[in-house]
């Protein structure tokens, strides 16, 4: 009685602290992101909508240490829940030439600058981030506005 109490009492946790969760919605408009930028909590689900010549791929020297890559199918409406804080890069692989990226802020991050600052200095070392740039300086301006930094 006592196990089916307690995991009752998980799972009702569990749902109370989900139904707090916030959902964005992040549509490929041409060869865009809108919006470009997210700054949402641990727990928040972010859903990638009208994909049919689109795919989502995290930048692996632009995302907080641990976390799993996300490469998804062209094509295909995706969503996903950003648990462990920090700053994400993410790109349409087949129109990242054309910048097609952007950014998720996930919590409140220790040194959000110097982490911006940190892939800067990873584009100096891999040209094929330099797409990135752009958008990392739009990023910066976006959170100057925002009042985050």
């Amino acid at each position: 009685m006592a196990k089916t109490l307690i995991g009752s009492l998980l799972l009702f946790l569990g749902l109370v602290s989900n139904a707090f969760a916030e959902e964005y919605e992040v549509r490929a408009v041409g060869v865009k992101f809108d919006p470009m930028f997210v700054i949402l909590q641990p727990g928040d689900r972010v859903s990638w909508t009208n994909m049919p010549a689109h795919l989502i791929e995290t930048i692996d020297a632009m995302v907080p240490e641990g976390t799993e890559k996300i490469q998804t199918e062209l094509g295909v409406d995706v969503s996903f829940v950003f648990d462990n804080e920090g700053i994400y890069v993410y790109k349409c692989t087949p129109h990242w030439g054309a910048r097609m990226g952007g950014i998720l802020l996930v919590g409140n991050p220790s040194d959000i600058e110097g982490t911006i600052d940190a892939y800067f200095e990873e584009i100096k070392k891999d040209k094929s981030l330099l797409p990135a740039k752009g958008l990392l300086k739009k990023f910066k301006k976006h959170l100057e506005a925002e009042g985050v930094l």
